[in-house]
């Protein structure tokens, strides 16, 4: 199970859930989306979709059990978990039953600030996890913006590992969800999907680390 994870709103946890969601589908694993942000945002692009791939279902933390032994049992390989902000107790309760954790923020000082809270709840749980830093600015041909290599250097502090790439902030992504798409179908030979293709190996070893070694 895949875990988006962070108390902050305005991470971008939905957004990494959905394209990562649909790369995984794509790549032949039965995926599910689970939508416990009473928002109901992945829901709503889910609703928007043309293909009924990958499944959506709607819980709340304190029912995620139930949601995973009744997925288990219908042969779904992975949960991509879309989760709220600002309950530590939720946080709390995803990161327990997660097999592999990702912490979304953007590199603005504040954001940075702001994911402490998350990554010692995470650190709590004793489950593997990851930073990833997200709607970055662009940087320069194969080179990270400056706020961005600043950025991973300041996230050392919190003793977890950092996603090697960086997401961009591109057009690409937000006019996917339009359609109910992922960025992977919308453009699919684009940098945004390059970069979430690359994110999703990451996420892949880590969550099957032994059958990548």
């Amino acid at each position: 199970m895949l875990a988006l994870l962070a108390q902050k709103g305005g991470a971008g946890k939905t957004t990494c859930a959905l394209h990562l969601a649909v790369i995984a589908q794509q790549r032949g694993l039965r995926t599910i989306l689970v939508d416990c942000d009473p928002q109901r945002s992945a829901s709503a692009w889910w609703k928007a979709r043309e293909s009924a791939t990958p499944e959506l279902v709607e819980t709340t933390p304190d029912k995620l059990g139930q949601v995973i032994e009744a997925a288990a049992e219908d042969g779904a390989q992975l949960l991509v978990i879309d989760t709220r902000p600002s309950v530590e107790r939720d946080t709390a309760e995803v990161a327990r039953r997660s097999d592999f954790i990702l912490i979304p923020t953007r590199p603005s000082i504040l954001d940075l600030r702001a994911i402490g809270a998350t990554t010692e709840v995470v650190k709590a749980a004793k489950k593997p996890a990851a930073v990833l830093l997200n709607s970055c600015p662009p940087g320069r041909g194969i080179f990270e913006g400056g706020i961005t290599a600043e950025a991973r250097k300041g996230l050392a502090a919190y003793g977890l590992p950092v996603v090697p790439v960086s997401i961009t902030q591109r057009a690409a992504l937000a006019h996917a969800l339009i359609d109910g798409q992922a960025v992977t179908e919308f453009e699919p030979k684009g940098k945004a999907a390059q970069e979430l293709t690359r994110l999703w190996k990451f996420t892949e070893d880590h969550l099957w680390p032994s059958a990548h070694r």
